[in-house]
């Protein structure tokens, strides 16, 4: 295990965490893994299913998952979502889509970094290991590439991470109309379970998830643990 050093925002305290939790969908520790963790140590979002860490109440830290069914027309999404998906398959009929393209990533990332600003050192690590991981549908509207969702397959599950595009396109919703087209290929294929990950965005809610809470484990003081907002920790 790799980890990072994290400071809490508006002091000199530090915390270790693991060095991809923000890069991946969800975090996950092993018990073995305790007894090598550095301290003070502090991860969040870990799986629901992993057997350790503190269950989480942050609702935004609650996960997303739609269960796949047979077919669309059984998926569980709420009238207004059905109608906007409507006007986005008319809307975006003109796209050519293309699967796995070489270096989307690369021709996407521009938009990415407009809006978040991440630091190099961070995206240089993000772009490496999705490269790795990740399989990507692409749009172009006539030649002009306009969108690049990215997703994950890990065993019967995908995991959404997200969509770089233009935001010249605003009015076509291309990031629905992208996520549309994958989840209907996840059905294609038999996929068990499409996961949106944690949050509490309102597109995500419209999909009819499943909301389970993630978990966090943390070796902290008293006074980083208040910081951090948590009730249960592991004191030192």
């Amino acid at each position: 295990m790799e980890f990072v050093k994290e400071y809490i925002q508006g002091t000199k305290l530090f915390y270790w965490t693991l060095r991809d939790v923000w890069f991946v969908p969800y975090a996950w520790l092993d018990k073995k893994d305790l007894k090598t963790l550095p301290r003070p140590f502090y991860v969040s979002e870990i799986h629901p299913d992993c057997p350790i860490g503190f269950v989480s109440n942050d609702k935004s830290n609650y996960t997303n998952i739609i269960q796949v069914p047979k077919s669309f027309d059984e998926l569980t999404i709420d009238k207004d979502l059905k109608k906007d998906l409507r006007r986005v398959e008319k809307k975006n009929a003109d796209l050519k889509l293309v699967w796995n393209e070489k270096d989307a990533l690369d021709k996407s990332k521009k938009w990415f970094l407009e809006l978040w600003k991440e630091n190099k050192k961070d995206f240089k690590r993000r772009l490496e290991l999705w490269k790795q991981k990740c399989y990507t549908l692409s749009a172009y509207f006539r030649k002009e590439l306009i969108a690049v969702h990215i997703a994950m397959q890990e065993r019967n599950t995908i995991y959404y991470f997200g969509c770089w595009w233009n935001r010249k396109y605003k009015n076509r919703s291309v990031p629905t109309f992208l996520l549309k087209k994958d989840i209907e290929q996840a059905i294609n294929r038999k996929i068990k379970y499409y996961d949106l990950e944690v949050g509490d965005e309102s597109y995500k809610k419209q999909w009819g998830v499943i909301e389970r809470p993630t978990k966090y484990y943390a070796i902290v003081t008293k006074d980083m643990a208040k910081k951090l907002r948590i009730e249960k920790y592991i004191e030192i």
